[in-house]
């Protein structure tokens, strides 16, 4: 995130105009759909609830989705969570879990759908195009279908819009915003874990794991990640009194490799390390001993948020 910001910096008598007409491009295609130029269509059967923000990067959607999923479970409806197909091998629509079995995993299906699969009892279904998904997994009856990351996705129509909200203020390339600032409008409820907002909410850390379950929580550690906020990750191990002796960042979603890992223990172990510490979103791309993850949820009232929908 530094390096972006500073090549931003420099870059800006390019980047700034860029990001004007990126504004102007973005705009026009929602002004299209607010017109009904561009069709939506309406799912019967299911409530759609879609999880969405306007800033590029990490900023708590798959957390969110889980934390819904497991809640409306907890109530006895039937869950199907939706999720795009991005950074995976396969892009058609899959059934990736039937709320019980998990069919298929990393790389054939991106790290956030494979972890989402993990963490809830939800129908999970992956696609390019999320109404394929949406129809492929109405077989199974679902009284709620959430959408990872749809607030850009206008195909579909929402019975609820819920955006987590960033401090940002400029448009792609030149800041992080990836869509107006008006599509808040279409929001029926708005989440921050920062400043002021409708819904607040918290992420908390459930403890520190590796592939035999629940361990102490290290003294010291070299870290890793391919995250969209990876300094967020790392400011909050600090926070805990963990012992930073180095870290290596990846792009998001990054698929690593057996060499990737050969390197990261050998930094380990040169840096005098404890351990090699993760995100739950890596490990489940990774998978094998020796590697420690921070499984994370989010705390926020799921009664007010799901109100008028539940």
């Amino acid at each position: 995130m530094k390096n972006i910001k500073f090549f931003q910096t420099i870059l800006a008598p390019i980047l700034f105009p860029v990001s004007l007409l990126y504004l102007a491009t973005v705009s026009a295609r929602n002004f299209l759909y607010d017109i009904g130029f561009f069709k939506t269509v309406k799912i019967d059967g299911a409530k759609i609830i879609s999880i969405g923000n306007i800033k590029a990067g990490g900023t708590g959607k798959t957390p969110l989705c889980i934390g819904i999923a497991n809640y409306l479970h907890s109530l006895g409806y039937i869950v199907a969570i939706v999720t795009n197909a991005y950074k995976a091998k396969h892009k058609n629509a899959l059934i990736v879990s039937d709320g019980k079995s998990i069919f298929y995993k990393t790389p054939i299906v991106n790290d956030e759908t494979y972890l989402i699969a993990k963490k809830t009892k939800a129908i999970v279904a992956s696609a390019k195009d999320r109404l394929s998904a949406i129809e492929l997994l109405m077989k199974f009856e679902p009284n709620y279908v959430i959408l990872d990351d749809g607030l850009q996705y206008r195909k579909i129509a929402k019975d609820l819009e819920v955006c987590i909200i960033d401090q940002e203020r400029f448009y792609l390339p030149f800041g992080l915003l990836r869509d107006s600032k008006k599509s808040l409008k279409r929001c029926s409820k708005l989440i921050c874990f920062e400043g002021e907002c409708e819904i607040k909410a918290k992420i908390v850390n459930n403890g520190f794991f590796d592939i035999n379950g629940k361990t102490k929580k290290p003294q010291s550690a070299f870290v890793f990640c391919s995250i969209g906020n990876p300094d967020k990750f790392l400011s909050s191990l600090a926070e805990l009194g963990i012992d930073i002796k180095g870290y290596k960042c990846f792009r998001d979603h990054y698929n690593y490799t057996k060499k990737d890992i050969d390197i990261l223990k050998t930094l380990q172990v040169n840096k005098k390390a404890e351990v090699l510490l993760t995100t739950y979103k890596d490990f489940v791309k990774i998978e094998q001993s020796g590697i420690v993850y921070v499984d994370i949820e989010i705390l926020l009232d799921y009664e007010k948020l799901l109100e008028g929908v539940v």
